[in-house]
Formats: C-alpha cells, structure tokens, sequence
C-alpha cells in the first residue's frame, strides 16, 4: 500500500510536533507542521482564594476537570498552598472527561469518575445534571477556551451554581513563522490533507488566516482538504468553526489519526476529482 502516496499533509499539531511529523512521514506522506498554539498559564491567585473558601465552608459539591494539562496545573498549585486541600477532595465528587484527566488526579492520589464516551462536554455536562441537585456548586476547571456557553446555560437552567475556573489560556506559539506559511500556502491550494488533533488548533489557525485578512479564503480552503479529527471533542469544535470533518479517528490516538488518513486521504481525493471531472 502507498498509504499517503506523496501528499502534502498539514499539521498543527504543537507538543508533539517532531513526532507528528515522523509519522507522516513513515506512511509516506510529505509533512508540514505548523505550531498553531501554546499554553499559557494564568495567574491562578483570586481563583485559588476563592476555592478554597468554598472548599474551607464545604460548598463545592463537583469538580470537573477536562484535560490533564489543566487539571495538573490546578492541582500543583493547590496543593503548594496546603496538602492537606488533597484530603478534602477526597470528599468531593471528582469528574474526569477522559483518560488523561482521569490519569492527572491519580497522580494526586485522587479517584475521579470518568464520564460516558465520547468524553466531551455533553457528557460531563449530563454527568453533572444527572449527580447534583438544584442549589448544589459544580466548579469546572477550564481548557485553553472558554466552557462553552451552552453548557453553562444548561447547568444554570437546572438550578446549579457553577463556577468557571481558567487555569491555562491557549496562546499563538512565540514563532508565528511556520503558521503563517501555513496559511498562506493553504489558501493557494498547497495541503492536500489536515490532521486535527484539538479542535483549538483549528480555531488558532482561523484566528491567525484573520488577522491576515485572509479568514474566508482560510476556512474555504481547508473545507477543499481531506479534514482527519482525532476525536468527537474535536470534531464538533471543528465544526462549530464551520469546517467539514471527512475521517474520526478510534481509537483517539495520534498513530492512529495519521493511520487512518493515510489510508482513506488517497481514495477520498480521487473520488472528489472524478466526481469533479464527473
């Protein structure tokens, strides 16, 4: 099998960059990856003071924690100001959306619930709806953007309180260089296939393609790609942007996304051709 058989593949992929590209490169694909964000940490002081009042009075009755990055930064940090805040988690309904959320509070010594697959927002928010009563405090611990309003209102709806915590921001990566290549080379039809590995790095690109003045063009030439998702969460941000994901990798693992386009990528760009040629 050729698997991606010399296609140009874009990747925005930040942490794991070096290995993204390898991989591509070993199903025969021609990488470019493009950084599209880094984390930012918060100053996490009036939150921190906040929590832990409501922790002190025993008015926090959920904690939601929805990615491992955040749920670590937020519990080091906890921790530092007294150990003794680990204990009374013990205490307190602890939910995970996923393994790696799942894997943070273990590494605390903390037991959470992990909610339903597919692991994104509507089940943590079900989750909650399903475990607390009106009136009850649900604090959730945010991911790089902003929760989304829906499930905020819907939680609201139902009589909880609820608490947003920020704990990291998702910020353009210090070298802007590589994404605006990027994006500059999609809109003149450059990339035959996108792996999307979080939903952010696909609304940091669109961000970016605005700031050039380049926005529709920018989106209007990623819906010509072959779009690969590596999972629900990010397939529903993806098309929250306006974006048509053609491939869903599952399991939800980096392997198996660029597995997964370089077998269907080929197949899926020959018939759109024929279909245009048609």
């Amino acid at each position: 099998m050729d698997w991606f058989g010399g296609l140009k593949v874009l990747s925005l992929e930040s942490r794991r960059a070096e290995e993204m590209a390898t991989l591509i490169g070993k199903y025969g694909g021609v990488p470019v990856v493009a950084p599209s964000m880094r984390e930012q940490k918060l100053d996490l002081t009036r939150a921190l003071d906040a929590f832990e009042r409501a922790l002190a009075a025993g008015d926090i009755h959920a904690l939601a924690c929805m990615t491992g990055v955040g749920t670590r930064m937020f519990l080091r940090e906890l921790a530092a100001r007294d150990p003794r805040h680990l204990d009374t988690l013990r205490g307190i309904q602890l939910v995970a959306r996923g393994n790696k959320p799942m894997q943070a509070l273990k590494e605390f010594g903390l037991v959470g619930v992990n909610v339903a697959k597919p692991h994104t927002w509507h089940e943590v928010q079900a989750h909650l709806l399903t475990t607390l009563e009106a009136g009850q405090h649900a604090v959730l611990l945010e991911y790089g953007e902003a929760m989304p309003a829906p499930m905020l209102r819907e939680l609201s709806f139902a009589g909880l309180r609820v608490t947003s915590l920020p704990v990291y921001r998702c910020a353009f990566p210090l070298d802007t260089g590589p994404l605006d290549r990027a994006v500059r080379d999609c809109v003149l039809g450059g990339p035959d296939v996108l792996l999307l590995s979080s939903g952010t790095q696909a609304l940091h690109f669109l961000k970016y393609a605005e700031g050039l003045g380049l926005l529709a063009h920018a989106r209007e030439a990623l819906n010509r790609l072959v779009i690969v998702s590596i999972g629900p969460a990010c397939s529903e941000a993806a098309a929250d942007l306006g974006l048509r994901i053609d491939l869903e990798a599952n399991p939800h693992k980096m392997g198996i996304l660029v597995r997964l386009a370089a077998e269907h990528a080929p197949g899926i760009i020959e018939k759109r051709r024929l279909l245009r040629a048609g």
